[in-house]
C-alpha cells in the first residue's frame, strides 16, 4: 500500500462524521498544490512581488488573472516549493504548475507550447530577481506535452471517481459496482506499460488501491470484474542499477573493513594459510614420485645381483 493511500485512509477514518466520510470526495495527488494557489488568489491583502509589477506577456492578454497577478501567484508558488525542500514534492509541484497555468490562468485559450514558454519566462524572472538558483530548471526543461497530459489524466480519473462516489451515496451496498473508472484506468495502465513513467505509474497504482478499497470495503462488492488490476510495470533500469549498486556498496564496506579493522589481518592470515596448504599439496606428488623411483631402483639392483650370482 502506497504512502498516498495510507494518507487517504487516515483522512477517512479520522473524519468527525465517520459514516458519511466514506462518500466524501477523494482528493487527487495534486489537490494540495491547487489549494496553495487558490489561497494566493483569495488573499485579501494581495501584494505584487518584485519583478512582477511591470511584467507583461502576450499570452496573458485577456487571461483570468492578468499578467501581474499570474506572475505573482506563480513566483509565490515557486517560493513555496523551495521552502518545502523535498525533491519529489518540488518535482510534482512544478508539473502541476504547468497544468494550472494552462487550465486555470490561461483558461485553455492558448496552446500547450505557449503555456510552456510563459512558464519558462516567469521561472527565469524568479531566478534573476529572487535568487532562484535555477533550482527548478531541471524539471521545467524536461517538460513537454506528454508531461501535461499525464497530470491531466490523473486529475481526470479522480474527477470521474468522485462523480461515481456521489452517484452511489444513496444506493444499497453490493449494487452499482461498476464505474467508467475501470475502462479509463485500463487505458492509462496500457500507456504506462508501453512508455514507463515512474510518477504516472506510481499515481495510477495509488489510485487503484484507493478505488479497490472503496469498492470492496464501502460498496461491499464481490467479483474480480469490479476491481482494478495491478499496473505491473517492469522497471528494467532499476533491475540493472540495484544489483550494481549493491556490488559497489559491498565492495566499499569490505575495503573499509580490510583497512581499518581486525578483519584485514585475519583475512591475510587465512589467505597465507590456504596458500601454504596448496603448496604442501603440490609438493606431495613430487615426494610420491621420488619414493616410487627409489623403489624401482632397488628392485632393479636386486635383479642384477641375482643374475650375476647364477652365472
Amino acid at each position: 500500500m502506497t504512502h498516498d493511500t495510507i494518507k487517504i485512509l487516515f483522512w477517512i477514518f479520522t473524519s468527525h462524521n465517520f459514516s458519511f466520510s466514506f462518500y466524501n470526495k477523494i482528493p487527487n495527488p495534486y489537490a494540495d498544490y491547487r489549494k496553495e494557489l487558490d489561497n494566493y488568489n483569495s488573499d485579501t491583502d494581495f501584494q505584487e512581488i518584485h519583478g512582477c509589477d511591470g511584467f507583461s506577456n502576450q499570452h496573458l492578454n485577456g487571461s483570468r488573472y492578468g499578467a501581474v497577478k499570474t506572475c505573482t501567484m506563480t513566483i509565490k508558488f515557486l517560493f513555496h516549493l523551495k521552502e518545502r525542500n523535498v525533491s519529489s514534492y518540488q518535482e510534482y509541484g512544478c508539473k502541476y504548475l504547468y497544468y494550472w497555468l494552462y487550465f486555470v490562468a490561461l483558461e485553455s485559450k492558448k496552446s500547450i507550447e505557449n503555456t510552456l514558454d510563459l512558464y519558462r519566462e516567469i521561472n527565469g524572472l524568479y531566478n534573476r530577481e529572487h535568487d532562484g538558483d535555477n533550482k527548478f530548471n531541471k524539471y521545467i526543461s524536461k517538460m513537454n506535452n506528454d508531461t501535461f497530459e499525464k497530470v491531466k489524466k490523473i486529475i481526470h480519473i479522480y474527477d470521474v471517481f468522485n462523480q461515481y462516489i456521489s452517484q452511489v451515496k444513496s444506493e444499497v451496498p453490493g449494487t452499482k459496482c461498476t464505474s467508467s473508472c475501470i475502462e479509463l484506468f485500463n487505458s492509462y495502465a496500457d500507456e504506462c506499460r508501453e512508455a514507463y513513467d515512474y510518477d504516472f505509474c506510481n499515481k495510477l497504482t495509488t489510485f487503484g488501491e484507493q478505488y479497490n478499497f472503496f469498492i470492496r470495503k464501502i460498496r461491499k462488492c464481490e467479483g474480480e470484474e469490479y476491481f482494478l488490476p495491478p499496473v505491473n510495470v517492469f522497471d528494467a533500469t532499476r533491475v540493472i542499477i540495484i544489483p550494481f549498486s549493491l556490488m559497489f556498496v559491498t565492495s566499499s564496506i569490505l575495503s573499509l573493513l580490510y583497512k581499518f579493522t581486525a578483519f584485514g589481518p585475519w583475512i591475510r592470515r587465512l589467505i597465507r594459510k590456504k596458500k601454504n596448504m596448496w603448496e604442501n599439496t603440490n609438493e606431495q606428488p613430487d615426494q610420491s614420485l621420488n619414493t616410487c623411483e627409489i623403489g624401482e631402483n632397488i628392485s632393479k639392483k636386486r635383479s642384477y645381483n641375482i643374475a650375476y650370482n647364477s652365472s
